[in-house]
């Protein structure tokens, strides 16, 4: 018989483990040792149907969701019209052994009808629905500056080629320059645009903001910016704005009248101003021009309150990407997310967390959705390192998965690099077929992919500032990664089981081939992807939604492989990936 880890075993009725859906399904999620149980099954029952609630119990059997190098992730999701419940868990392994887990913990031997004790899931009222523009959109982060400019350049600007990106030099694109490329975003299948920072500062970054209600003139005007909203809403997209209220810049009125009077100024305790820094007052990292914001502070608090507001129902703006957001006092947040959601139920709210982010997002008081760099390191490390292993890759997916509920995954930016990292391309050491596998696997896994603006161009850069280069508009034409990922834009649009279908791992095979399902009640797609940087050949058997037919097509390719005996054969290219239906 296996031996058995009872240890392994893990519930707890909360977060990512007991949630509901805005639909109002029941999601239970249960850890045990890999490959331990033959089964589990949720017991639930009505804990009012007095005297003995599980006298009525239905039975709802769970199946493996997720798979690490140590635990099984069991999953199942019912309706339950009560919201009232109490639930236990029964687990079946070899030699007919069976195991009860309650609330009074996990027991073997034992009957599991007689209950008097188990998890209660008590007013389990469905969890709020996240914006449906955002699930599973296709996105892409802009760097204002160094994107694209419309209008006669102003004076001792950087030439659009210069190779002078340090902060400290500016390129002069506007928000014109964006709006002009509105056209272009939508043909490469982009549903919403994120912009770092547009508000007045002295860098061409604009984190260190010095006015939250002054759009940089460099960039142009509030006009512009409503200007750009209703182009973008007119043209079925959104726009998510970079909220900077975890440090501001020097400029900032506040902290010159703090600094000038100290205890003196009304806002001195805006700030912390200590011998933490040797500049007196603490900082973002240990940025002397970016002071650290108090928003513990009532004061503080509510004027960073009114400045997501102001944006939000002045030019109509559809989210805020929250800069900093493990430092900042966890209060703020709720009572942001409570105004976000006051003034627009659709708004989306997105941290800037680059670990886990459970803590800010799964109680549903905070953050709607994280920047997803938990999978992107695993991304990094497959496809541009090398050192990660297929099958660790894939534990690294499948923990990934495992973090946060149903309702979130939707809505997880998932990118390969961004302003603050190198880029994929440039990780991957100039191997344009690393980019496109993992621009692949980007966009056949849970969640909103982000493009970095210009990846879709296999633009390169290196470490900050080097990843800020200007666009290169003029390598758009005849561009064979700027197809590809159109391409995939394309098809995520077209086919729910792609931007919304679970996930499931199909196999991970040494020699480089990972295949993994996405699958809707309507529809299951077999994704199937070389993560090696070698060419290979295999006989792939197919999961049962597939293995009958005399064929496959490939929706990536537009090519038909024929199947038998539940097989098919494929052949792939370094980074080459297909879509099987």
């Amino acid at each position: 018989m296996k031996q058995i880890s009872l240890g392994s075993v893990f519930h707890m009725p909360w977060l990512e483990y007991r949630h509901t859906t805005p639909e109002g399904d029941v999601v239970l999620r249960l850890r045990t040792g890999r490959g331990e149980f033959e089964r589990a099954v949720a017991r639930v029952a009505n804990p009012y149907d007095i005297p003995n609630p599980f006298a009525c119990v239905r039975e709802y059997p769970m199946t493996v969701a997720y798979q690490d190098g140590l635990f099984d992730f069991y999953e199942v999701c019912f309706h339950w019209d009560d919201p009232r419940i109490k639930y236990l868990f029964a687990l079946y392994a070899d030699g007919g052994r069976v195991f009860k887990l309650d609330s009074d913990g996990l027991r073997a031997g034992e009957g599991t009808d007689d209950i008097s004790e188990c998890f209660t899931f008590a007013y389990a009222y469905p969890a709020q629905p996240m914006p449906e523009w955002a699930r599973g959109a296709v996105g892409y982060q802009i760097f204002p500056d160094r994107f694209r400019r419309e209008g006669t350049p102003e004076n001792e600007l950087e030439p659009w080629n210069s190779d002078r990106v340090q902060s400290a030099f500016r390129f002069g694109g506007n928000l014109n320059g964006i709006r002009a490329a509105v056209p272009y975003l939508k043909d490469l299948g982009v549903k919403m645009i994120y912009t770092t920072p547009i508000f007045l500062s002295d860098s061409a970054h604009r984190y260190n903001t010095f006015d939250y209600y002054q759009v940089d003139p460099l960039l142009g005007t509030e006009v512009d910016l409503k200007a750009l909203c209703d182009e973008l809403h007119q043209n079925g997209m959104r726009i998510v704005l970079d909220g900077v209220f975890n440090h501001c810049g020097l400029g900032f009125a506040p902290f010159v009248d703090a600094r000038e009077k100290g205890k003196a100024s009304k806002y001195y305790d805006w700030f912390f101003f200590d011998s933490l820094e040797a500049c007196g007052y603490r900082t973002f990292s240990h940025e002397p021009y970016m002071p650290k914001l108090n928003l513990k502070n009532e004061a503080c608090a509510e004027y960073f309150l009114k400045v997501g507001r102001y944006w939000l129902e002045k030019c109509g703006v559809d989210g805020w990407r929250l800069d900093v957001s493990s430092e900042v006092w966890p209060d703020f947040w709720r009572k942001f997310h409570a105004m976000m959601k006051r003034i627009n139920p659709e708004s989306l709210m997105v941290a800037e967390c680059w670990d886990d982010s459970r803590e800010w997002l799964t109680q549903g008081d905070m953050f709607d959705s994280t920047m997803h760099y938990v999978l992107s390191r695993a991304i990094w490390k497959r496809f541009a390192f090398r050192s990660l292993s297929v099958a660790a890759f894939d534990q690294a997916l499948n923990d990934a998965a495992m973090l946060y509920p149903k309702r979130n995954q939707d809505v997880l930016w998932t990118f390969l690099g961004s302003h603050d990292t190198r880029r994929m391309l440039t990780r991957a050491c100039g191997d344009v077929r690393m980019l496109h596998g993992a621009s692949f696997f980007q966009f056949t896994f849970p969640g909103a992919p982000i493009i970095y603006y210009g990846d879709e161009l296999a633009m390169e850069g290196g470490d900050d500032p080097d990843n800020r280069r200007p666009m290169r508009w003029d390598n758009v034409e005849n561009n064979a990664t700027h197809a590809h990922y159109r391409r995939l834009a394309a098809l995520r649009s077209a086919h729910e089981a792609l931007r919304l279908g679970a996930f499931r791992t199909w196999r991970a095979q040494e020699n480089g081939l990972y295949a993994y399902e996405r699958f809707t009640d309507g529809e299951r797609l077999l994704c199937v992807l070389n993560t090696s940087g070698e060419p290979l050949t295999a006989q792939l058997p197919l999961p049962e939604s597939l293995s009958g037919n005399a064929a496959v097509h490939d929706l990536y390719a537009e090519r038909t492989l024929p199947v038998w005996k539940g097989l098919t054969e494929i052949t792939l290219a370094p980074g080459e990936g297909m879509i099987l239906e």
